[in-house]
């Protein structure tokens, strides 16, 4: 559930790592599973997930049922998996288990869209994420406002796009399929 920008800047650094990929298949792979008609299915969400934050959230993508329903990922693949991958540790890294018990589903709703309008403008300039990363999803494209302090500090999101941009999938996908669930690269 991160933003699109934060899922776009996580793409096109992967790109830039990975020149040999196509990159509008794997930008285009990278939004799809929140322009999906039906969200929780391109999340692979867990049906039985709880009802606090912290199991709500957690609950949100199965990277292992991806992986059994996707098992040689091609370019657009590749970009939804990364997609997948950031909302997973998104919620693991970037929110401590306290701050998710405090909060109700709503405010920290409210808290998390109002961060991801004052991040866009930011991410977008520092990444250089433009209207043309949309093209396949134009309605998507949100340029956003300056940055105003909130539950996401620009520090935090820069060192949590560069970590997950450099996972090495092929060790990760691995370690997934070892484990049969979630885990951490």
């Amino acid at each position: 559930m991160a933003c699109a920008t934060i899922h776009l800047a996580i793409a096109k650094k992967y790109l830039e790592q990975h020149p040999f990929l196509n990159y509008r298949k794997v930008i285009a792979g990278t939004l799809y599973p929140d322009t999906a008609i039906n969200k929780d299915e391109a999340h692979y969400t867990d049906l039985n997930r709880g009802s606090d934050n912290v199991s709500h959230v957690r609950g949100k993508v199965n990277l292992y049922l991806f992986l059994k329903n996707h098992e040689f990922l091609n370019d657009f693949e590749l970009g939804w998996f990364l997609h997948l991958i950031t909302d997973y540790l998104f919620f693991e890294e970037c929110f401590s288990t306290d701050y998710l018990l405090q909060h109700s589903y709503e405010q920290f709703c409210k808290d998390l869209y109002f961060a991801y309008d004052h991040l866009n403008l930011y991410l977008s300039e520092k990444y250089n994420i433009t209207e043309n990363d949309y093209i396949d999803y134009p309605d998507e494209y949100y340029p956003g406002v300056p940055y105003k302090e909130c539950i996401l500090q620009k520090d935090v999101i820069d060192k949590f796009i560069n970590r997950v941009s450099s996972i090495n999938l092929e060790a990760y996908i691995k370690k997934i399929k070892q484990n049969q669930s979630n885990v951490k690269p």
